[in-house]
């Protein structure tokens, strides 16, 4: 399993920075990021950055913005910030468009709701 630290603005616009876990399950690369309440399970079959940048879209879609990540464990490797950043660059006005405050609205009066089980990869505990 390799570790990534991941930061950015989350959908309300506060800063955040947190660790994703990265395996590979039966020629399937797996990522998994908790925050706060959200977890987002992501997956790939060509590799460990496409399974980032499939959670990196995933994130953008919900408004995430800023987004960043650095390899931090490799194995059972530490490697503290020895890495570089990879950036990713936030979409255009077009292709991802940031929740409206309604929608935020509605996303954070449901925030409490169970969600219903099997329904999405995107799951809210």
């Amino acid at each position: 399993m390799n570790i990534y630290q991941l930061s950015g603005l989350d959908e309300r616009e506060r800063g955040f920075t947190r660790q994703v876990e990265c395996t590979k399950e039966q020629e399937k690369y797996r990522v998994l990021l908790r925050y706060e309440r959200l977890i987002i399970k992501e997956h790939s079959a060509t590799d460990e950055a496409s399974a980032i940048r499939n959670l990196i879209t995933t994130l953008q879609e919900k408004g995430y913005t800023q987004l960043r990540s650095q390899l931090i464990f490799h194995e059972e490797v530490y490697l503290g910030s020895q890495e570089l950043w990879v950036e990713y660059p936030d979409p255009e006005c077009g292709d991802v468009q940031k929740p409206s405050m309604l929608k935020r609205l509605r996303q954070w009066l449901n925030w409490n709701k169970p969600s219903k089980p099997g329904s999405h990869s995107h799951d809210r505990c």
